[in-house]
């Protein structure tokens, strides 16, 4: 195969005229997490489980934050499909009334430009049986650094309520 002078010549101009393949994959937006910045984030998250305070709270949860989780759902009798803690205030005052959980991180899965998607479990009470779970951590730059502005939480809560000293029976 031969190629002509003027041939590898414009070849060579429309590659120097592309970008580069790292730059055509690099999230260049402000606005997005990096991977090191959605680490933080699942480090607030588990603060917030595991070791609460309103301090935390106030600052890495934005202000229209809200928390989804049916498995939680099923235990304060809210419908199912609704959010379980609607605002920042309502999360708040739950969590000031609710014991810590030691939240351990199995796994960081996924970090978009505004959402990280985790796998973990915790191991506590009654039972000591690891509940595991996932949860989807929304996130927004508005004010120059992560916020939290959602948390979609689901996980084992037949053995959640096992660990809280409650029982259940199968009927098959």
């Amino acid at each position: 195969m031969h190629f002509s002078v003027l041939t590898t010549a414009a070849l060579a101009g429309s590659a120097m005229a592309l970008p580069s393949l790292p730059s055509l994959f690099s999230r260049q937006d402000a606005k997005c997490l990096t991977r090191a910045e959605a680490k933080d984030v699942v480090d607030i998250y588990v603060q917030l489980i595991a070791n609460y305070t309103d301090e935390v709270c106030e600052k890495y949860c934005a202000d229209e934050f809200v928390d989804r989780s049916d498995s939680i759902n099923t235990f304060i009798f809210r419908p199912l499909g609704e959010p379980t803690f609607a605002t920042k205030k309502i999360f708040m005052e739950a969590q000031n009334t609710n014991p810590p959980f030691p939240v351990v991180i199995d796994a960081i899965d996924a970090v978009d430009c505004e959402a990280v998607a985790l796998r973990w479990h915790a191991t506590f009470g009654a039972a000591m049986k690891p509940s595991r779970g996932i949860t989807i951590i929304g996130t927004t730059k508005r004010l120059g650094y992560p916020q939290i502005t959602s948390l979609d939480v689901e996980f084992n809560s037949l053995i959640w309520l096992l660990n809280m000293g409650g029982n259940y029976t199968w009927e098959g």
